[in-house]
């Protein structure tokens, strides 16, 4: 299991700044972002100013995102509905700059002693059994934190691989196997001359056979000069 754990300023309600360990945050809590960015130890939402967050943890895009500061009017936060202005946990935040006041703040919204608490309560109301309450809150610990995910996905892709090639399938790419698993149609398409091909079909036992498909050539359409 992996802690993590930090230093980080916060914000009191007097204007004075004290450092403080992670651990120790709750929602409200109001942070100072450095301007070389760091790891987000919590959800927080951006009030002021604006950071570049790389969010591959969570969605696996390697493009940067930009967060801005949560603008007034909006009605009752939402993380999911404002997740343009939230920070999320576990994300890296490269930069941050300020524009109005000195620094780049962000509230506290979520931590994840609070979630879990949270949902072990729920478990609770519902009358599920002791065990499994247990179990599903061990679960929401690896959500938070899934340091073993992206090893776990390289073994499961190599096996996949290797399947494939049993059934004489190879792929140079072993990252795109996922995605073919959503493929429901292939085209292909044969540029070049034509002639040469020879064209033919057999019957395959144990099944009844069907008549051969016509095959028309399509030599012709790449002679012309514009498109079709």
């Amino acid at each position: 299991m992996v802690k993590l754990s930090m230093r980080v300023c916060v914000c009191r309600p007097g204007g004075e700044e004290e450092w403080v360990d992670s651990s120790e945050l709750v929602p409200g809590d109001c942070l100072v972002l450095p301007q070389e960015g760091g790891l987000m130890p919590c959800d927080a939402a951006l009030v002021a100013g604006e950071c570049m967050v790389n969010e591959s943890s969570l969605t696996g895009e390697s493009v940067p995102v930009l967060k801005t500061a949560l603008p007034e009017g909006l009605g009752p936060y939402c993380a999911e509905t404002h997740r343009r202005h939230t920070l999320f946990c576990g994300t890296l935040v490269l930069q941050a700059r300020a524009y109005v006041g000195p620094h780049v703040l962000a509230v506290v919204t979520r931590t994840a002693l609070l979630g879990t608490i949270y949902s072990i309560f729920i478990l609770y109301r519902n009358r599920l059994p002791l065990n499994e309450i247990v179990i599903r809150a061990l679960d929401l610990v690896t959500v938070v934190v899934p340091p073993a995910l992206p090893a776990a996905m390289t073994v499961c892709t190599l096996y996949a691989q290797g399947r494939l090639r049993r059934q004489g399938i190879f792929c140079i790419h072993p990252l795109r196997i996922n995605l073919g698993g959503k493929l429901q149609l292939v085209c292909f398409d044969k540029v070049g001359p034509q002639a040469g091909l020879a064209w033919g079909s057999g019957t395959a036992t144990g099944t009844p056979a069907r008549p051969p498909l016509p095959c028309y050539s399509l030599s012709s359409t790449h002679r012309m000069p514009g498109p079709i």
